[in-house]
């Protein structure tokens, strides 16, 4: 596929995690923009892009994520998904590695009531890309 585009989305996650840590606040005409971009430019990859939000909107509504821009940024690292199984790692890795982060932000810093999701997913879409999961 596109290497450059994995490289533009790993720049954008991490100014997107750092704004998200230090601001707790995203303009979601960024994220929309960027997953505009994602999604036009891996068309093959509808499915997954198509699958991704619908879980991540579960999430959403079961009170995993706080806002909507989770759930655009795991529909746009599902676009990136290059197979049905780094699809379901995606959904596992999810679930787990914010479990822990939340786990940490809590006994860390006891009195922080939002907590910055967005570094999760930078740390999820790395771990993708190691293990060659990113088209």
């Amino acid at each position: 596929m596109i290497d450059w585009l994995i490289w533009i989305v790993l720049g954008f996650l991490l100014i997107v995690s750092l704004i998200d840590w230090k601001l707790k606040v995203l303009p979601s005409i960024m994220l929309t923009g960027m997953l505009f971009v994602v999604a036009s430019l891996n068309p093959a990859n509808l499915w997954f892009g198509i699958m991704g939000f619908i879980v991540a909107y579960m999430l959403y509504e079961a009170d995993y994520f706080r806002g909507v821009v989770d759930i655009k940024v795991m529909t746009m690292i599902a676009f990136m998904i290059s197979t049905t199984n780094y699809l379901f790692g995606l959904m596992l890795m999810t679930v787990f590695f914010g479990v822990v982060w939340k786990v940490l932000i809590k006994w860390r810093l006891p009195k922080e009531k939002d907590i910055a999701f967005i570094p999760v997913f930078l740390f999820i879409y790395i771990s993708l890309w190691i293990m060659g999961g990113l088209t």
